[in-house]
C-alpha cells in the first residue's frame, strides 16, 4: 500500500529530518569555567596596551568589574610582541575567574605601507608572534580592525559595492588580512579567526574577499579563510535589521552571504546621545541582539568600552566607567541589570 502524505510514517520521517537538522547545528561556543563551562555572548572592549585608566587599574580590579557586569569576554588590542605578552598575562589571570579574551590583532599603519606584499609580510610577522605568545590562553583572534574605513573612497559611499573602495588600498588591506591569518594559524592551529571587523553597509569589501575579486573588477585573487564574521554597530546607524534608505537587514545579509557565525565585536552609543543607558539595552542594541541571536547565529556582542579614554587620547568617552577606572556611570548598572535578567542565548 502506498504511503499517504498524512500517514504516521510520513510525519515520523519529517520529524527525523528536522531533528537531524537541529542536531547538525553546532552548539554555541563555550569557555572553560572551573569544572564546567560558560558562554561567550556578552563581551566588552578594553585597551590594556593604552595609557590612562587601563594602566591605572590593575588586572584584579578590571576582572572584578567585568564579573560585576556579567561579562565573560574582554576584547584587547595586540599590535606588538609587548602587548601580546601583556594580554597573555591578563588572560591567564582572567581565566581563573571564567573570563576569556578576544585578541584584536592589528598592525600599525597598514594603509601607509608600500604595497600588498609589504603589508602581508609585516602582518605575517605580527600574526606569528601573537599566535605563539597567546597560544593556550586565547582562542579567538580578530585579524585587523575597520580596514573598510581607510579603503573606502569617501563618506558619500555606502560601502555596499566593490567600486566604493580604492583598489590599491584594498590590496594592502587584503595583504594584511592574509598575512595575519597565516601567521596566527602557523603558530596556533587551533585559533578561531574573526575577519577584520567592518560596519554599516560595508559588506562590499567582505564580498570581494569572499569571492577573490577586487575593486578594479579582476578576479582569481587569494581568498582569506575565516571562521567568524565580525561587525560593528553604533547608535547613529539605526537598526541593524533595517539599515539605510533601503532598510537592509545586515545580519541576514552577513549570514546568507558567508554562512558563518557573526560576532558584533563593537556596539556602542555615541558620546552625545541623550539616553545612553536606554540605547544600550534597547531594541537597536542588547534587547535586539538577544532576540535575534539564534535566528542569525550571533554568538557574541562586545560593548565599546569599559573605561572612558578621551582624556588620554582615546576614541572618546564611550565607557561604562569613568576615566579614573573606578567611577561607575549610570549605564554600568543599566547594562549589568539587563545581562542579569537575560541569560546568554
Amino acid at each position: 500500500m502506498s504511503s499517504r502524505s498524512g500517514s504516521p510514517d510520513a510525519h515520523h520521517s519529517n520529524r527525523s529530518i528536522i531533528a537531524d537538522a537541529e542536531a547538525a547545528e553546532p552548539p554555541p561556543p563555550k569557555l572553560a569555567c572551573g569544572k564546567g563551562t560558560t558562554g561567550v555572548f556578552y563581551g566588552i572592549a578594553g585597551h590594556l596596551e593604552h595609557r590612562g585608566a587601563y594602566r591605572m587599574s590593575d588586572y584584579d580590579l578590571q576582572i572584578s568589574q567585568l564579573r560585576d557586569l556579567g561579562i565573560t569576554m574582554y576584547a584587547q588590542d595586540v599590535s606588538s610582541e609587548g602587548s601580546a605578552h601583556m594580554v597573555a598575562d591578563f588572560a591567564r589571570a582572567a581565566a581563573k575567574q571564567c573570563i576569556g579574551v578576544l585578541a584584536l590583532v592589528t598592525p600599525f599603519e597598514q594603509e601607509k605601507r608600500a604595497n600588498e606584499q609589504e603589508t602581508y609580510e609585516r602582518a605575517y610577522a605580527l600574526g606569528k608572534t601573537a599566535g605563539r605568545v597567546l597560544k593556550g590562553v586565547v582562542t579567538y583572534y580578530q585579524v585587523g580592525n575597520e580596514y573598510d574605513n581607510w579603503t573606502i573612497k569617501g563618506a558619500d559611499r555606502s560601502g555596499e559595492h566593490p567600486s566604493d573602495y580604492d583598489n590599491a588600498m584594498f590590496m594592502k588591506a587584503r595583504g594584511s588580512i592574509l598575512g595575519l591569518i597565516k601567521g596566527i594559524r602557523e603558530s596556533n592551529p587551533d585559533a578561531k579567526i574573526l575577519l577584520t571587523s567592518f560596519s554599516w553597509l560595508h559588506y562590499g569589501f567582505t564580498d570581494m574577499l569572499f569571492a577573490g575579486t577586487q575593486p578594479d573588477g579582476s578576479s582569481g585573487h587569494p581568498i582569506p579563510q575565516w571562521d567568524i564574521t565580525a561587525w560593528h554597530w553604533y547608535s547613529n546607524m539605526g537598526s541593524i535589521t533595517a539599515a539605510g534608505q533601503n532598510k537592509v537587514n545586515v545580519l541576514e545579509r552577513l549570514r546568507d552571504s558567508y554562512g558563518k557565525p557573526i560576532w558584533i565585536t563593537e556596539y556602542g552609543v555615541r558620546p552625545n546621545h541623550q539616553d545612553p543607558g536606554g540605547y544600550l539595552v534597547g531594541k537597536d542594541a542588547l534587547k535586539g541582539f538577544v532576540s535575534l541571536a539564534k535566528t542569525y547565529n550571533v554568538q557574541n556582542v562586545t560593548l565599546y568600552e569599559l573605561y572612558d579614554d578621551q582624556r588620554y587620547g582615546g576614541d572618546g568617552n564611550y565607557g561604562v566607567i569613568g576615566d579614573d577606572g573606578k567611577t561607575r556611570k549610570p549605564r554600568f548598572d543599566t547594562v549589568r541589570d539587563f545581562i542579569k535578567a537575560n541569560p546568554m542565548p
